[in-house]
């Protein structure tokens, strides 16, 4: 099930759906911090590669739910 959650409500083991140059890419949170202006993760994709980015508080994250 996906489901939309506030980029301050994600936590490390959250499956991230994430839109890049190369299209969408599903993440395995790895570390969330929490930063003066906003969210800052880093994740895994299922093939392994490591991604950091970060969102504003307030902004939606598409998660997936099992």
């Amino acid at each position: 099930m996906t489901i939309d959650l506030l980029a301050e409500d994600l936590k490390p083991g959250d499956l991230l759906e994430l839109s890049t140059e190369r299209g969408t890419q599903m993440l395995r949170l790895t570390l969330v911090g929490r930063r003066t202006h906003g969210i800052k993760f880093v994740g895994r994709n299922h093939e392994g590669q490591l991604y950091s980015s970060g969102m504003k508080y307030g902004q939606l994250a598409r998660c997936v739910r099992q």
